[in-house]
């Protein structure tokens, strides 16, 4: 994952941290173009009639000045956007917008995302962030989603030391479709949970990167593919570790109660928190 997409907003793939440099641009150009002070005005029509001609007009001719400071940072900054865009849209576009556009032209499109461009889903980020679960939940998807899961063979490709890349359990390659669709342990899991829960989940590449948006007043499957997917690590990172067994199902369930105490504080419960509940109690520990 490139360290630029975390500017981006979270419905487009990153984490809507905010770009102080870009901020910073958007802020100077905005000064110029609605400086409406008189003094201030003046003052910059005479300092910038020179350099930016085709921006500014003023009957002061004067030697060109030494721009330094705040002044230096507004003309690079007009300089910097009237070079990629033209005059029409930058004087009248917002400043909301202006900072928008900047963040498509400079950082494009996360490449984990381009497999699936033409497919549904994309605002998986935006309905995870939603999801009562767990901050530890949402990080394990959100490096599921950005294919930085540290599964043993995303761990060679990066150079770090692993005595095989084979899973432990299928003797075949650990990746992340592996761990969470052909694994021996996956398979059987997710056999007991659509038996519960009497939903069939269509498991692929694409579904657990995105999860399947929900029909309105429907069970959530998106969040219940999450918390299956995020079981199956817990158990694994057990067996990778050597510590004490837990199964998949019991992580599940433990995620499920703590589900259920965040709907029991609300005043009104969705229409399929009961049958959630009650599909949680059939699966077998």
């Amino acid at each position: 994952m490139r360290r630029d997409n975390v500017f981006r907003p979270v419905c487009a793939g990153g984490l809507g941290l905010v770009h102080l440099f870009i901020k910073q641009l958007v802020s100077r150009f905005f000064y110029f173009r609605d400086c409406a002070h008189p003094l201030l005005r003046t003052f910059v029509q005479v300092n910038f009639a020179d350099v930016l001609p085709s921006l500014v007009v003023s009957t002061y001719f004067a030697s060109p000045p030494y721009l330094q400071g705040f002044m230096r940072e507004v003309y690079e900054s007009v300089r910097f956007l009237t070079a990629r865009f033209s005059h029409d849209y930058l004087f009248s576009i917002s400043r909301k917008e202006l900072y928008n556009d900047l963040l498509d032209m400079l950082f494009p499109a996360p490449l984990y995302r381009s497999l699936y461009i033409g497919l549904s889903g994309h605002d998986v980020l935006v309905r995870v962030k939603k999801m009562p679960i767990s901050p530890i939940s949402k990080t394990f998807f959100y490096k599921v989603h950005t294919e930085t899961l540290p599964v043993k063979a995303w761990l060679s490709t990066r150079g770090i030391f692993v005595s095989s890349i084979n899973c432990r359990l299928c003797d075949v390659p650990e990746t992340i479709e592996h761990c969470f669709i052909s694994c021996k342990d996956a398979i059987l899991f997710w056999d007991v949970l659509q038996r519960a829960f009497k939903k069939q989940l269509d498991l692929n590449p694409h579904s657990i990167r995105y999860l399947v948006p929900p029909k309105s007043n429907a069970m959530p499957v998106d969040m219940l593919l999450l918390m299956g997917m995020h079981s199956l690590w817990k158990t694994r990172m057990l067996d990778r570790h050597a510590e004490p067994m837990v199964s998949s199902r019991s992580h599940f369930v433990q995620m499920t109660v703590q589900l259920k105490d965040f709907y029991e504080q609300l005043q009104f419960q969705p229409d399929w928190y009961p049958q959630f509940m009650e599909s949680t109690a059939l699966i077998p520990f």
